[in-house]
């Protein structure tokens, strides 16, 4: 979200065509360098090793690409890799070995799948469970990078949601039929951005002791007010009505396990530390107000993945990457 048999595919790893993962190279294969991208090598041995993994995707969806051109497609998904990852460190965003290790047991779960499965699995495709952990901590790292990166670049307008209702009305219908499963929560939260100037330690420690000064009887607005660095500080830190999906998923899992007037601990996410309060929740109705809300989010993951793509085109093109043809046809 068997145990006697290992699974053909493992779901939830990865939405993409090109899913990257190291398989054991022969210690006799000559490593070549065949790109450099911003003084950081990409080797033959790393470029053969994500491109079984390539070939075996294309063979699974009954695709036809021929190898030089995979081969091609695959180097670029490795540059672009590089280079997100290399903008994620100078940002100073990482993951931590306990995030990997909840986003792991996450992927085992709805694999219903035990660890010790999930390794035999990985195993009996050629994957060493270390392999595994730092492919997961990849692309958590750029997940990250995305969210930072886009914040705030993307508005929808009410005549844009109005064109997609009216363009769309078998699916509004549907969404209107499950609307009445879906439970809102209205949550309110601090947070403490990370800089130069605050690290992950004191973030999580101020955040630690605001909480205190809450238990003991001050007000959470007040003190949002004065210490969140959220948009919402001026109402004190209230988001309004929250729908599935609307917040990052570390956000939405520490909301979802409180109770209404419990205050969580400091809870870490691409934007920073927070401290959440949960409000109230109510089941949501087929309501105009959701409809907008939903086609708003359809509207706006569009752009969201335009705006990356744009992005990631732009530090391409601004990158120094070398591609090193005669030793990339030997590979």
């Amino acid at each position: 979200m068997i145990a006697q048999r290992r699974p053909r595919g493992l779901r939830g790893l990865l939405p993409f065509l090109l899913v990257f993962w190291m398989w054991p190279a022969s210690a006799l294969e000559l490593t070549r360098v065949v790109a450099v991208v911003n003084n950081e090598p990409i080797t033959s041995t790393e470029l053969n090793q994500y491109l079984v993994r390539a070939q075996n995707q294309v063979a699974k969806q009954g695709l036809q690409i021929s190898e030089s051109d995979l081969r091609q497609q695959v180097l670029e998904q490795m540059i672009l890799e590089k280079l997100q990852l290399q903008v994620a460190k100078r940002m100073g965003i990482s993951v931590d070995d306990a995030a990997v290790s909840r986003a792991i047991e996450d992927i085992a779960q709805r694999n219903a799948l035990t660890l010790d499965t999930l390794e035999q699995a990985l195993a009996a495709d050629g994957i060493s469970f270390d392999q595994f952990r730092e492919q997961i901590r990849r692309e958590m790292t750029i997940a990250r990078l995305r969210e930072r990166e886009m914040e705030g670049r993307v508005t929808v307008s009410d005549t844009e949601v109005d064109h997609f209702l009216a363009n769309n009305p078998d699916l509004m219908r549907r969404i209107e039929a499950e609307a009445g499963n879906v439970i809102q929560t209205r949550v309110r939260h601090i947070l403490i951005r990370t800089n130069q100037a605050t690290n992950d330690e004191s973030a999580r420690a101020r955040l630690l002791a605001l909480r205190e000064r809450i238990l003991n009887g001050v007000d959470f607005a007040e003190l949002a007010r004065a210490n969140s660095d959220d948009g919402s500080a001026f109402k004190g830190g209230d988001l309004g009505w929250i729908n599935p999906g609307d917040t990052v998923p570390a956000f939405e899992e520490a909301m979802n396990r409180l109770e209404p007037g419990e205050i969580s601990q400091p809870v870490k996410t691409p934007f920073g530390w927070h401290l959440i309060q949960v409000l109230e929740r109510r089941p949501l109705t087929a309501s105009e107000d959701y409809r907008r809300n939903y086609a708003r989010q359809i509207l706006r993951r569009q752009k969201l993945e335009q705006a990356y793509n744009a992005w990631l085109q732009t530090i391409r093109a601004e990158a120094f990457v070398e591609i090193r043809r005669d030793a990339l046809e030997g590979t």
